[in-house]
């Protein structure tokens, strides 16, 4: 079985299009799409359509959980108003985790124990992402039933790693590779370049194989859709895959 992971698109339809022609292309068994789908600088609606449209298992991330709660964050007061009411039902209709492959494969968007807003695998109190000790992972693994592969998001950093016997797999944000954020701690989330991201993972007689991928699109038409959002922050981001210095 192989499976196509994306995630965090944040409503960058030109890097969800880009991506989804590179998927189709390795023409997968599933995909499956890991939340915070809509909200962002770009183009909410459309990306919402599109999303909708795959049919594909898709969870709800935070994001998704603060539009349905009236959220006022940038990102989330810049989509609400964009987004019809079928866009809500179809957010508000989506499971917080999913089991695939028969719950050999545990879906999330931030980690299995603490929620949509817990980093699995990072420890950011340097205000920098660094891979967490296997020992502070483990416990996040909390109810993932018999899975041996996570999938998780939340972070924008593509990752592999592995806890104890489990596979853990971050394919990296679709559309938004860069972000700052003061919670936990301040700290600042770098993908390093500007390519859409996502992953592959297979399965083999001996366990998961996984493939992280980064696919190029209009890097510019997407930081222009910022900038006239007034987000310069992230079309710098969305330009170079880093942010821009505090």
């Amino acid at each position: 079985m192989r499976i196509a992971a994306i995630a965090d698109v944040h409503g960058n339809a030109l890097a969800l299009e880009a991506v989804l022609a590179h998927i189709r292309a390795s023409a997968p068994d599933l995909i499956v799409n890991l939340g915070d789908l809509v909200s962002g600088p770009f183009d909410p609606a459309r990306s919402a359509d599109m999303q909708i449209a795959l049919e594909c298992p898709t969870i709800a991330g935070n994001h998704e959980r603060q539009l349905l709660q009236g959220g006022t964050g940038l990102s989330d007061a810049f989509a609400s108003p964009r987004l019809t009411g079928a866009h809500f039902e179809w957010m508000a209709s989506l499971p917080e985790t999913l089991e695939l492959a028969d719950g050999q494969v545990f879906a999330c968007h931030g980690s299995p124990a603490g929620g949509d807003l817990e980093y699995l695998l990072e420890d950011v109190s340097s205000g920098r992402p660094m891979l967490d000790a296997e020992e502070a992972i483990l416990p996040r693994l909390a109810g993932i039933g018999k899975a041996r592969l996570v999938l998780c998001a939340h972070t924008h950093i593509p990752r592999i790693a592995s806890a104890g016997s489990i596979l853990i797999v971050n394919p990296g944000s679709v559309g938004m590779p860069g972000y700052r954020d003061t919670t936990p701690v301040p700290h600042v989330m770098e993908a390093g370049a500007p390519h859409a991201r996502y992953a592959i993972v297979e399965s083999l007689a001996d366990g998961w194989a996984a493939e992280l991928r980064a696919v190029p699109y209009d890097f510019e038409a997407a930081a222009r859709q910022a900038e006239q959002a007034g987000r310069d922050a992230v079309a710098y981001s969305v330009r170079t895959g880093r942010m821009p210095p505090a």
